[in-house]
């Protein structure tokens, strides 16, 4: 059977690989989005909700995760993304009082890295337990 790139073959370094690339292209498009959404005054709850199920979805299909762990991590996911994200934009806020949008960028870079790495390391660890 021919092994597919969006799939583990179990090489630790491979798949490092393609965490990390999916984790920051993920981040980046995240910050973008946003930025551009804060600049035209709309606001970017719904589309980096979306964009992080998106990456969570691909990890932990690559990961060959089950229903019940898709479900719990989104889950998990969203609500400490949204909750990391305002409070991450509040503390941000504090370093760049007067830049509202780069505030908000960057605690959203931050919280996607953040949450991208943190469902790697939950699916790593079940993987090494079989």
């Amino acid at each position: 059977m021919k092994s597919s790139v969006f799939k583990s073959s179990g090489d630790k370094s491979s798949d490092l690989i393609f965490v990390n690339l999916v984790v920051h292209l993920f981040a980046a498009t995240h910050a973008l989005v946003c930025m551009y959404l804060r600049l035209k005054g709309i606001d970017d709850g719904i589309f980096l909700t979306i964009l992080t199920l998106l990456m969570i979805i691909l990890l932990i299909n690559f990961f060959n995760g089950t229903t019940d762990v898709f479900v719990s991590l989104s889950l998990l996911s969203l609500l400490a993304g949204f909750y990391l994200g305002t409070k991450g934009a509040d503390l941000f806020a504090l370093a760049f009082p007067n830049s509202p949008v780069l505030t908000h960028v960057l605690a959203t870079i931050a919280v996607t890295e953040i949450l991208g790495w943190m469902v790697f390391f939950i699916l790593r660890k079940r993987l090494i337990k079989r």
